[in-house]
């Protein structure tokens, strides 16, 4: 049986430390890419943790994952999550689940 699907929807608004409180959603769904990304674990690993930085908080811990990952991937390290983060993070997640 092939494992359930999830969905979410990708706004790819500009995010960032300090940032509208109103992109919660997309905060968390940032949280869950990078974390899933980073091979913390799967997504269906992830349903059952009680607590891991998904809390659609853009604070110092989220700051911190998105410029680890900018700079994995060669991108400025600046923490604000644009068009450049986005498409990067897109692109690797399309990757890991088509290919």
């Amino acid at each position: 049986m092939p494992p359930p699907e999830a969905f979410f929807q990708v706004n790819a608004r500009i995010l960032q430390q300090e940032g509208d409180p109103s992109f919660a959603l997309d905060v968390k769904t940032l949280q869950f890419m990078l974390i899933v990304l980073a091979g913390t674990y799967s997504p269906a690993e992830r349903a059952l943790q009680p607590s891991d930085g998904v809390d659609g908080l853009f604070g110092d811990q989220t700051t911190n994952l998105v410029r680890k990952f900018q700079r994995s991937q060669g991108l400025h390290d600046d923490g604000i999550v644009g068009k450049d983060t986005w498409g990067t993070l897109l692109e690797l997640w399309i990757g890991r689940f088509t290919g």
